[in-house]
């Protein structure tokens, strides 16, 4: 846990993503007995969150999710705290008072979701956390990164029964996932979902390189195109595309946080023509290096 002195910010991240619904309208949403009765009430993405912290005494009325995709944090919680390392996540039950926060050295990257409804006690016990050991192990799992994602734009375009609907399919996925993976027996061989998350491993310690598909296929011992199948059908991405998005992911963090130049920072992430650096950036942030600069600094 971090020291007294130092500083904590509850929100207000450079390139987070935070979608916090009226609540208003999920009364009216579960009221109305919708498909699912599990529905997420705020969810977001805070990346490379230093100083993080978050305290509340008299816990939260939703079921709170916490994944940490990178970096470190903690959680205290029953008066015990826990260290929450990469690829771990956090379940924290309604009305549990709590505080958790980022690793001064390491700040974690997080996405995280608050789930309501008349279903949120069998969703926590498909999570499998317990108040005394509220950790699961499940590593940095690319398809729970797309449902994140996904659940973020679909209520980022507002409140329609659509995007509701939608948000919730993707909830109930990510505790499926989990309530899977979570529950896998130890000392099994190692599993295609295992594989891939080792990829992104990979992946992640290799943003200075360009990566081929052959190599990446080659390090989860599955055949090309076998590989290129399971991790679009599991991401929404193909493998490159996903690296790519990475590597981007990377540029922000500089773009915010330095005045490196921008050339500087597309060779830095194996990127030889800063043309190709500025279109891919704008294809996926849909702004260039420099407006993107502009824009979260200062």
């Amino acid at each position: 846990m971090e020291g007294d002195q130092a500083p904590r910010i509850a929100e207000g991240f450079p390139g987070q993503r935070a979608v916090v619904l009226p609540r208003p309208v999920i009364a009216s949403w579960l009221n109305a007995a919708p498909l699912l009765e599990l529905s997420p009430s705020d969810v977001g993405h805070y990346p490379h969150a230093r100083w993080h912290h978050r305290e509340r005494p008299e816990g939260s009325p939703e079921l709170i999710f916490l994944w940490c995709f990178q970096g470190e944090g903690w959680l205290k919680l029953a008066d015990e705290t826990f260290p929450v390392r990469p690829g771990q996540a956090a379940v924290i039950p309604p009305g549990v008072p709590h505080v958790y926060g980022a690793d001064h050295a390491s700040p974690w990257t997080i996405y995280w979701v608050h789930a309501v409804g008349p279903k949120v006690g069998e969703a926590q016990r498909m999570l499998g956390a317990r108040l005394r050991q509220p950790i699961l192990t499940l590593g940095q799992d690319p398809g729970l990164v797309a449902l994140f994602e996904q659940m973020l734009d679909l209520l980022e375009r507002g409140y329609s029964a659509h995007n509701l609907l939608g948000a919730s399919l993707c909830l109930a996925q990510v505790v499926s996932r989990v309530a899977l993976g979570s529950t896998r027996p130890n000392g099994v061989a190692e599993t295609t979902e295992e594989r891939i998350e080792n990829v992104v491993s990979l992946m992640l310690s290799s943003l200075d390189r360009n990566l081929r598909v052959e190599e990446l296929a080659s390090h989860c011992k599955l055949s090309p195109s076998h590989f290129a199948a399971l991790f679009k059908k599991r991401t929404g991405f193909s493998a490159i595309d996903f690296f790519l998005r990475l590597k981007m992911q990377r540029a922000c963090r500089m773009l915010e946080t330095s005045n490196v130049p921008i050339k500087e920072i597309s060779i830095r992430l194996g990127i030889d023509d800063p043309l190709y650096f500025s279109r891919s950036f704008h294809r996926i942030y849909a702004c260039s290096p420099s407006e993107y600069r502009q824009q979260h600094t200062g």
